[in-house]
């Protein structure tokens, strides 16, 4: 499994990492969004809103891998 990681880590950059966090947000939270704006006042959109808190923080977290990468990118540049 290590080995899958770091190839990973060494194939994707860091606005690929930071273009798939955006997706997973968006598809995480897009759906219970567009639920609230379009859809009935009185529903209960349980299975949104658990797709929205399990995708959510995975977003977050390649986000920050791509925070990680391009930070790690600019200071080992600048040597």
């Amino acid at each position: 499994m290590a080995d899958f990681e770091h190839r990973l880590l060494k194939r994707w950059t860091a606005a690929a990492f930071a273009k798939a966090g955006l997706v997973v947000l968006a598809i995480g939270a897009g759906p219970i969004l567009l639920y609230a704006l379009f859809g009935p006042a009185d529903g209960n959109p349980i299975g949104l809103g658990l797709l929205m808190v399990v995708l959510v923080p995975v977003g977050f977290l390649l986000l920050g891998i791509a925070a990680l990468k391009w930070l790690f990118a600019k200071l080992l540049q600048d040597d």
